[in-house]
């Protein structure tokens, strides 16, 4: 009989931190998952703007950014988004996508470069979602990514041909 105690018991300290294990898996799962959601949501997002035709996207920062052709520009925030099918059970998300001239946002119009420095845009889209934890706490989190679109054209007018030093 004392055996069979001392058995059950060291089975059930070794079985204690695997049926906890289980538990935090679970969490962590659904935490990983709604982060796989909000990188697809952010992901659909660049695709659309990538799509667009380079110079839509440029005018876009032109003309949300300043009245002004010649700036200042700075990131232009394109209006937040909300979509009910995005949600999942205990999270709600939503996303917005800035565009901003890229490395310099507010090029300057006396620059001999001005327009070679308008000739990339960075679009980041942020993806704000919230999580209800199992207590009823509320947890606000947000998902960031963001690429670079280059004008395409832009290799055009810099093709350089190699020509010999030597005069004919």
């Amino acid at each position: 009989m004392v055996e069979i105690l001392v058995a059950i018991s060291i089975a059930s300290l070794v079985m204690l931190p695997i049926i906890l294990l289980f538990g935090v898996s679970e969490k962590v799962t659904y935490k990983s998952i709604n982060e796989v959601v909000a990188a697809n949501i952010g992901l659909q997002k660049i695709e659309e703007l990538k799509n667009r035709p380079f110079d839509e996207l440029r005018k876009l920062v032109e003309s949300l950014a300043s009245d002004s052709v010649e700036g200042p520009f700075f990131e232009v925030k394109l209006p937040l988004e909300l979509n009910g099918q995005w949600n999942t059970p205990g999270v709600e998300y939503a996303r917005e996508a800035r565009l901003s001239f890229y490395p310099n946002p507010d090029p300057n119009p006396h620059d001999p470069d001005y327009e070679l420095q308008k000739r990339r845009v960075r679009i980041r889209v942020i993806v704000h979602f919230v999580e209800l934890s199992v207590d009823g706490q509320r947890r606000e989190k947000n998902f960031e990514l963001s690429t670079l679109v280059g004008d395409e054209n832009y290799g055009t007018p810099l093709n350089a041909s190699f020509t010999s030093g030597v005069p004919k």
